[in-house]
C-alpha cells in the first residue's frame, strides 16, 4: 500500500510539474510572439517614418521669410529660399494684401528656383500689374507692393524634384494633389524684374 501510495504521489506530481512547465512553455511563447509583435510595429514604424523623412527631404529646404516686416516700408524684402542641392519648379508664392481697404490675394510665380539660392525681393521693387492700367504701359508706373497698407505671405507652392507638390505656410509643410488655382477673373499678378541672388546658408550641398 505504501508503495502504491508513494508511485500514485509521484505521478501525480510528475503530472502537476509537467503542467507548469507547459504553462510555463506556453507563457513564455505568449511573451516572446509579443515582443516579436512589437518590434515588427517598431520596425514599420521607423521605415514609415524613414519613407516620409526621404519623400519630405528636399521640400523641407524650400521655403520663404520676410526681412524687417515691421520696419520701413522701403527696408522690406521677400526672402525665397532652396536650400537643396536641386532646382525646384512651378513656384508660386500668394500673398495676402490689403488694397483700397480690401484684402486680396496676389499671385508671385516665380517659375523655377535654383539650387541652394536665396532670392531677395524688395517690396520697393514689386508691381501690382492689376489695379487698374488705365492704359498705364510702363510696369515702372503700376503701385509698389511697398505703398500698400499691409502685406503678408499667405502660402508657397511649389514642385520638388521627384514631382511632388507641396504647400508651405509659416507653419506648416503638406502634399498638395495639384496647383492652387487662379481666380476666375484676370489673376492679380506681381511683376518682378530685379531680383537679388544670394547664395543661401546652411544648404545641402556645404556637407558634402
Amino acid at each position: 500500500m505504501r508503495r502504491a501510495n508513494w508511485a500514485h504521489a509521484i505521478t501525480v506530481t510528475g503530472a502537476a510539474l509537467a503542467a507548469i512547465a507547459a504553462i510555463g512553455g506556453l507563457w513564455a511563447q505568449a511573451v516572446a510572439s509579443y515582443w516579436s509583435q512589437q518590434t515588427a510595429k517598431d520596425q514599420l514604424a521607423q521605415s514609415k517614418e524613414e519613407d516620409v523623412r526621404k519623400t519630405r527631404a528636399q521640400a523641407s529646404k524650400v521655403t520663404y521669410w520676410v526681412e524687417h516686416p515691421h520696419g520701413r516700408r522701403e527696408g522690406v524684402k521677400l526672402h525665397v529660399l532652396n536650400r537643396s542641392s536641386d532646382p525646384v519648379s512651378e513656384v508660386q508664392i500668394v500673398l495676402h494684401i490689403s488694397v483700397g481697404g480690401q484684402r486680396q490675394q496676389w499671385w508671385l510665380v516665380l517659375s523655377n528656383l535654383r539650387p541652394c539660392a536665396d532670392i531677395v525681393y524688395p517690396a520697393t521693387k514689386l508691381r501690382l500689374e492689376n489695379i487698374p492700367r488705365n492704359n498705364v504701359s510702363s510696369p515702372e508706373e503700376w503701385p509698389k507692393l511697398s505703398d500698400q497698407g499691409y502685406w503678408e505671405v499667405g502660402f508657397m507652392y511649389f514642385v520638388d524634384g521627384n514631382g511632388t507638390s507641396w504647400i508651405r505656410t509659416s507653419k506648416s509643410l503638406h502634399e498638395r494633389l495639384s496647383p492652387p488655382t487662379y481666380p476666375e477673373i484676370v489673376p492679380n499678378i506681381i511683376y518682378f524684374n530685379d531680383e537679388e541672388v544670394n547664395k543661401a546658408g546652411l544648404c545641402e550641398d556645404e556637407s558634402r
